[in-house]
């Protein structure tokens, strides 16, 4: 059976100040679909510190070397690429592992709320990642597919056209993995502006058995529209012990609402900072 494997990174154990304008670590984000011959999809992987235990995860998942045929980076933050830029740079973390293809979209001409063009150095960054894993790059488009040992991924947004996009969270990939059986949906780190994009242009297909809830769960993304259409049974959050005791503070007022909405249509709920958990795919 095909399983998708939430881990728990070690800044989803964080449960210091949050919320008041302390500094925290963004919870960072993995994601590791296996098939049923033990093939292995990767979304992200967490900070640079999760390098080591996230392969062994992954290590675990294959039962020998890992073979990873998809490696997907949702957006341009460390808190996602971190690990395997590290996997990248360090000659000892490098034979650990084998990845045969990156995905990913950090559209160039993208401006920040400063003017400034982030995608550049993380593109640099992520073809380096592909030199030193002798990984081939590549750069999805709207609608693509894939198939890995009978599971479909499906492209659903991917920002070619970031002009009214400001914040590099919205620039996230968002995409199905399907089995026979289920669907899961991996949402990034998206903000409301691409779930509504999404909710309008795809309405009741965005049904799904899994969804991961945008954000590390944080209500600045929540989208109750997206999440009825979405509907899923089993959320998977990827989000700190101090981040989830602050959304449920009152500290944001109504807008916690939103992410409830997701909570309350699931059955089963799996926060990352609660341990790695695997389920059914």
């Amino acid at each position: 059976m095909p399983k998708l494997i939430q881990y728990r990174t070690l800044a989803s154990l964080y449960s210091g100040p949050f919320g008041d304008g302390s500094p925290w670590p963004a919870a960072g984000m993995g994601y590791v679909f296996v098939t049923e011959n033990r093939h292995l999809i990767v979304v992200d992987g967490g900070h640079g510190a999760d390098a080591e235990p996230f392969l062994d995860l992954l290590t675990e998942a294959a039962g020998e070397t890992p073979v990873v045929d998809l490696w997907m980076v949702t957006h341009p933050h460390g808190d996602h690429y971190g690990a395997l830029r590290e996997i990248a740079t360090r000659e000892d973390l490098r034979g650990r592992v084998s990845v045969r293809e990156l995905w990913w979209y950090f559209p160039p001409e993208f401006r920040d709320g400063k003017g400034k063009a982030p995608c550049e150095g993380d593109n640099r960054h992520l073809r380096e990642v592909c030199a030193a894993l002798d990984a081939v790059e590549h750069m999805p488009r709207m609608g693509e597919t894939a198939t890995v040992d009978g599971l479909t991924l499906e492209m659903l947004f991917v920002p070619t056209d970031c002009g009214e996009i400001h914040n590099p969270n919205s620039l996230s990939l968002i995409f199905t993995v399907k089995s026979w059986a289920k669907t899961a949906l991996i949402t990034g780190d998206a903000f409301a502006d691409t779930l509504g994009y999404c909710a309008e242009r795809y309405g009741e297909a965005l049904k799904c058995d899994i969804l991961q809830l945008p954000h590390h769960g944080l209500c600045d993304t929540g989208l109750p529209a997206f999440y009825r259409l979405a509907g899923a049974e089993t959320l998977l959050i990827p989000l700190s012990e101090a981040g989830d005791r602050c959304m449920r503070s009152g500290i944001y007022g109504e807008a916690t609402a939103a992410n409830l909405v997701a909570e309350e249509l699931a059955a089963t709920v799996h926060r990352a900072f609660e341990g790695t958990v695997a389920v059914e795919l």
